[in-house]
């Protein structure tokens, strides 16, 4: 590893691994954008951005497969971070940006464009082969501040973030009878099951935003409140329920739901790598039968919740990524190819997929007098079988959003999903 550093190669680690494995099948780009009420200075984006990917080294870099994958610079990767695009269409300008995903074998990991009309419209872009969610949200805090700083009377220097990436920064926290037992419990897929898909397609990626009042979410977080409940476990439970009614004949078993959960929980604010993937999936198996009510999924799905939690189901989760790679990189890669074999000629299910993102912090918002209209996140796409929808927040106001092959998930059906899921949320 030490020469690797030397030669200015950075080691990926085994979720990086994993989530570049995973771009092979899917557009993994996680993305942030924010939308301005006014004109951002160019020059003084440029120069943040380029900053910022200094400080980021992996932004720049390209994936290198073999027996242990690491990431090597590239030196033209800089010029092809940042453009300004000039449109009078704002919106179908982002629309057609979103289907471009970065290629992370050749690089870069990141990208951030400046969408001009007569306002300003930011969209950073992240590679999920360096980072989850979190390192988005860092980066473009990054960004911001860098911006902000070159105004501001003392100049923000930031240092490169060295805290270790791996999942062993975690991991050593536990002892081996813990990391067993949460294996055990949450290392294994229970049953898989997913939307009815017009195809197997792989091509014509198409993204939703629904963006709510930011009543609804206070209403939200109030009868979460009182419920002694989290509001994840309401939007998982809408989530759940929205989709059963997709498959009626399936609803009188638990329907498993992948959620996303930060194994940055474990560690202290002062050790938080940056761009790292540290977010790890678990089945969450919910009731859902016809006719059962809101609460009732609610209460089920919180108890779900604090029981994982309790017993580290993101531990089980990360434990068993790291035995997966243990026979090696190309090992993984072979059974992947075969599991995706197996999905296009139907023979494999893909459980559905809720990630709440969290939050978009004041820091990533901050560029001075420019004011923010509004902020929202989006995730990866997932080809058929597989669906899922991200939620993130912005001042108070709650984000649903989702990457979707549009020929085999119409987009009225999946607006047909986020209108149930909206009926469920405003009478909640």
């Amino acid at each position: 590893m030490d020469d690797e550093w030397k030669g200015g190669g950075i080691p990926a680690m085994i979720n990086d691994q994993w989530n570049y494995l995973l771009s092979t099948i899917w557009d993994q780009m996680i993305h942030l954008v924010i939308r301005f009420g006014g004109r951002l200075s160019e020059p003084a984006l440029a120069s943040a951005v380029w900053s910022a990917c200094e400080d980021e080294p992996l932004t720049t870099m390209r994936f290198q497969e073999g027996d242990r994958p690491y990431f090597i610079p590239d030196p033209d990767a800089v010029g092809r971070t940042y453009a300004v695009i000039t449109t009078t269409d704002p919106d179908a300008a982002l629309r057609a940006l979103l289907t471009e995903p970065l290629d992370p074998a050749t690089g870069p990991q990141a990208r951030v464009r400046l969408i001009r009309s007569d306002h300003d419209l930011l969209c950073i872009s992240v590679n999920h082969t360096i980072s989850d969610a979190y390192g988005v949200k860092s980066f473009g805090s990054r960004i911001a501040r860098l911006y902000h700083a070159q105004s501001a009377p003392a100049p923000f220097l930031p240092l490169k973030n060295s805290h270790d990436r791996s999942f062993e920064s975690v991991l050593r926290l536990f002892s081996p009878v813990e990391r067993e037992e949460a294996f055990l419990r949450y290392g294994d897929q229970v049953s898989s099951w997913s939307l009815p898909m017009q195809s197997c397609t792989m091509r014509d990626p198409g993204h939703t935003v629904v963006r709510f009042h930011p009543g609804i979410l206070s209403s939200i977080k109030a009868r979460a409140g009182t419920l002694g409940v989290t509001v994840n476990d309401v939007l998982l439970s809408a989530f759940t329920l929205a989709l059963a009614e997709s498959v009626p004949e399936l609803r009188e078993t638990a329907l498993p739901v992948l959620t996303s959960i930060d194994l940055r929980r474990y560690l202290s604010p002062d050790s938080f790598p940056s761009l790292a993937n540290l977010s790890v999936a678990f089945e969450v198996p919910v009731m859902a039968e016809q006719g059962v009510p809101f609460s009732t999924v609610v209460h089920r799905v919180h108890a779900s919740m604090e029981e994982r939690k309790r017993r580290h189901a993101g531990i089980g989760a990360a434990e068993r990524l790291c035995r997966d790679f243990s026979g090696g990189y190309e090992t993984v890669k072979r059974y992947l190819q075969k599991l995706e074999q197996e999905t296009r000629e139907g023979r494999r299910k893909k459980n559905p997929f809720f990630s709440n993102l969290g939050v978009i912090p004041e820091s990533v918002l901050n560029y001075g007098p420019i004011p923010v209209a509004e902020a929202w996140m989006l995730p990866p796409v997932e080809y058929p079988p597989g669906f899922g929808i991200a939620a993130s927040t912005c001042r108070g106001s709650l984000s649903l959003s989702t990457g979707y092959c549009s020929c085999a998930l119409p987009e009225k059906e999946v607006s047909a999903i986020f209108d149930r899921m909206a009926l469920l949320l405003s009478d909640w």
